[in-house]
């Protein structure tokens, strides 16, 4: 073999195990070895399982937010319940939320929870409860979320903006006297498999008996698969006669597994419209232990 055909050679093996070192390096950082992956699932094991699949975090990381929860939900439950100061002194946040996000603009936007997961998601669905033909919110949650099917629904007759929204007419109640109930709205959808990833409600006081019913179906119906709700962005109205029904409600979404996340007064009317978003847990979160 000639000195010219020998340094070639030599080039072309060098090349080869250059190539194939790069080739390494490059899927181990790109692709986690199985033990890593199973590794990394076995650190956030109870969040996971705590938090129905949305928030992987070390155990250390969640028994500080259970702790926090505890604590936190024990002066909420001691509410003031003075008319004039009441979204000032109760019902504070129990639950840290790192990544919220504003989703619209102005009395129309809410603030979302970590939405990030539902940009990995081939498909989501948002209800959007509430209209009075601001459609801030829908434009602004397409736009972060172009494949998510978003319905919103009025009692007055509106008009989606094209591409944007599906509007449904309807009164939302317990599905009598001319109203409409989520589970017959889903059904007439064909949505009953699915689970709601944002519930926004802003229906001006009628989020007292929207919910209940919709609580109540869940709880008590064995014909109709129950509504699972990711989150809930809502604006709650005090009544200054009925201060024990919102304590009633704030109950009653406690119970449903939702912890608050985010509560801002209404610039305009603090004394009685507040804004919060709740998150749904696994019941496993309020235990503090797996069973």
């Amino acid at each position: 073999m000639g000195l010219a055909q020998y340094n070639r050679y030599r080039f072309l093996v060098t090349g080869v195990i250059i190539c194939f070192i790069i080739i390494l390096y490059y899927n181990r950082q790109t692709i986690p070895h199985k033990y890593d992956m199973k590794q990394n699932e076995s650190l956030c094991y109870t969040a996971m399982i705590e938090s129905d699949q949305l928030l992987c975090e070390s155990d250390e990381k969640w028994q500080k937010r259970r702790k926090f929860y505890l604590q936190q939900h024990e002066k909420n439950i001691f509410t003031m319940n003075e008319y004039k100061n009441y979204f000032y002194k109760n019902w504070f946040p129990d639950f840290q939320c790192e990544h919220e996000m504003r989703v619209g603009e102005g009395d129309g936007g809410k603030w979302a929870c970590d939405i990030e997961y539902l940009k990995k998601k081939a498909s989501c669905l948002i209800y959007s409860l509430g209209s009075q033909g601001d459609f801030t919110f829908e434009q602004s949650a397409h736009k972060l979320l172009p494949q998510c099917s978003i319905h919103t629904v009025d009692m007055q007759l509106y008009k989606c903006p094209t591409g944007i929204c599906t509007f449904h007419q309807a009164k939302l109640g317990n599905g009598q006297n001319g109203s409409t109930s989520l589970h017959q709205l889903m059904t007439k959808l064909n949505q009953t498999n699915h689970e709601i990833d944002i519930l926004k409600i802003d229906i001006e006081y009628g989020e007292y008996a929207f919910l209940h019913t919709l609580f109540s179906n869940n709880d008590d119906s064995k014909q109709l698969q129950p509504v699972y709700i990711r989150q809930i962005l809502i604006e709650i109205h005090l009544d200054r006669d009925k201060i024990y029904e919102t304590n009633s409600l704030f109950y009653l979404l406690n119970s449903q597994n939702y912890v608050i996340y985010h509560k801002e007064l209404n610039q305009g009317f603090p004394y009685y419209a507040c804004e919060y978003g709740l998150l749904k847990l696994n019941r496993l979160f309020f235990r503090g232990h797996l069973t």
